[in-house]
């Protein structure tokens, strides 16, 4: 395998991943008073748990606070 058609490959998918994890929107609500500050801050949290199983992870949770730990 040609070390620079991997390189490219890892790249390629570094940004797309990278991409799809800043459109989520994960701003805090300021006046909030609950934490997580909105609903919003699990969907990334749910897409990094899902992502982490499918690699092999299954020691994966997400406690109420939207802190995942693997």
């Amino acid at each position: 395998m040609d070390i620079r058609i991997a390189d490219n490959e890892l790249r390629d998918d570094l940004i797309e991943r990278f991409t799809r994890y800043v459109k989520i929107d994960t701003t805090s609500d300021r006046h909030s008073k609950t934490f997580p500050t909105t609903r919003n801050q699990f969907d990334l949290a749910y897409v990094l748990e899902k992502e982490l199983k499918q690699l092999g992870i299954n020691n994966v949770s997400i406690d109420e606070n939207a802190f995942l730990i693997a």
